[in-house]
């Protein structure tokens, strides 16, 4: 992901937390973007005040136009000399300089415009074909054998944690919304069935692990033993966690919800606060907060009509 280029999966975000009120460093630390990135977009469309995300998208489409001009002025005996150059396997830079010593007005960006959007026959005659760097650990493919062959799975959980007989067991999900995009994290005690959730304004594994942090950390240590988990992609940053709380993850088998019965259980219960075709953008962290405190709070029947937080707070 690129620190300084804010793309277009960025827009509604930064419109979003403006509405909220979000400084522009706190949506940098959101997006992971650069500050000064983020606060020079912000200015150039419209302020704070002014940000629209269809006046963006609108601007952004403008600036392709113009530069689609560009590849428009590519032809004639001008294409014929780039196409010649080329056949003879000179770079673009290479082209665009000799050409321009002749008197043409050409860059090369406009040379390798032409290519991806007009001719890409003839992108053989690049010299590199491929990307401009080389994969330093293997395919993506290996990688992902690799970051899965780390993780510990849930039939390596000491048995104590089967029994729910200690405080401080965990395990952990994500709730979607309308807005696949933004999301509610959700960790839940196993003993207890005590809730801590919060929102992902931004589907970032890095921004989900400094929250969660942030949340155990408040916790003793006798309260963060060990952490179960979904396998999505949200919780790749997971060594973060282990690191940083001093807990032990483990993973759920993929497609074996159940595994986190617990967890699943009580996303179900604040299924009643916010359901699937609720779009999360609406939701503020005070409502959230409102939800967990009411469930924390509610007597369950396997609990002895206890509510979860005295049993957490008990131990």
């Amino acid at each position: 992901m690129s620190y300084t280029r804010i793309g277009k999966e960025d827009w509604t975000v930064i419109a979003r937390m403006l509405r909220a009120g979000y400084a522009g460093t706190e949506i940098a630390r959101t997006l992971g973007k650069d500050p000064s990135a983020v606060n020079r977009h912000v200015k150039t469309h419209g302020g704070r005040y002014g940000y629209d995300v269809r006046e963006v998208r609108r601007q952004k489409h403008m600036h392709r136009v113009d530069a689609m001009q560009s590849i428009r002025a590519l032809r004639g005996s001008l294409l014929r000399s780039v196409v010649r150059l080329l056949k003879l396997h000179l770079s673009p830079e290479q082209i665009a300089g000799t050409l321009r010593l002749t008197g043409a007005s050409i860059v090369a960006s406009t040379i390798y415009r032409y290519l991806n959007e007009r001719a890409p026959q003839l992108k053989k005659y690049l010299r590199s074909s491929k990307g401009k760097y080389r994969r330093r650990h293997g395919t993506k493919k290996r990688e992902g054998a690799r970051e899965q062959a780390k993780k510990r799975r849930i039939d390596e959980r000491p048995a104590i944690i089967e029994r729910r007989s200690r405080l401080g067991d965990w395990e952990g999900d994500t709730m979607l919304g309308r807005d696949k995009r933004v999301r509610i994290v959700t960790f839940v005690d196993r003993k207890s069935g005590y809730l801590i959730a919060y929102l992902l304004p931004k589907m970032r594994a890095e921004l989900l692990a400094s929250l969660a942090i942030a949340r155990f950390c408040r916790l003793p240590k006798k309260q963060r033993q060990t952490l179960t988990l979904d396998n999505g992609v949200e919780f790749s940053a997971w060594e973060q966690i282990e690191e940083k709380t001093g807990m032990t993850v483990y993973f759920a088998y993929p497609y074996h919800a159940w595994e986190r019965g617990t967890n699943e259980n009580t996303n179900g219960l604040l299924r009643q606060y916010f359901s699937k075709d609720l779009d999360f953008n609406l939701v503020t962290p005070e409502e959230l907060a409102h939800a967990v405190k009411t469930l924390n709070d509610r007597p369950r029947k396997r609990l002895k009509f206890k509510s979860p937080r005295q049993i957490f707070q008990k131990g």
